[in-house]
């Protein structure tokens, strides 16, 4: 466990003790409402699962906290870059309707060249 990892491993330690300590204590927060989840299998190369479990330990995790962590940082990730694009085509599209819109104009301006 990292040094980071251990420290922080202490302060919830104290926390935990405080908390048991003193279980009719007035708290100063709103527990969350518990987050509904499902299970998804993940299939990985053996290797893979290896380099998971390595990096999962040096880093003080499960490998399965890890991967969700990761899963949920890619997603969130994902899904604000595509609301970008989204905005960016809306711009795009407004852009051509404008454009569009002045050379309608420009062309209905411009003199006759009918012959009569």
């Amino acid at each position: 466990m990292t040094s980071s990892n251990r420290q922080l491993q202490e302060k919830i330690d104290i926390e935990a003790e405080h908390a048991e300590a003193t279980p009719d204590a007035e708290l100063h927060y709103r527990r969350r409402q518990p987050v509904r989840s499902s299970v998804y299998g993940l299939r990985l190369p053996d290797e893979r699962i290896e380099q998971l479990r390595r990096v999962a330990e040096a880093r003080g995790f499960e490998p399965s906290t890890l991967v969700r962590q990761w899963v949920i940082e890619h997603l969130d990730e994902t899904e604000h870059d595509l609301e970008g694009r989204g905005r960016r085509a809306a711009e795009w599209e407004r852009d051509v309707r404008s454009t569009t819109d002045h050379l309608r104009q420009l062309l209905d301006a411009r003199p006759s060249t009918k012959a009569g």
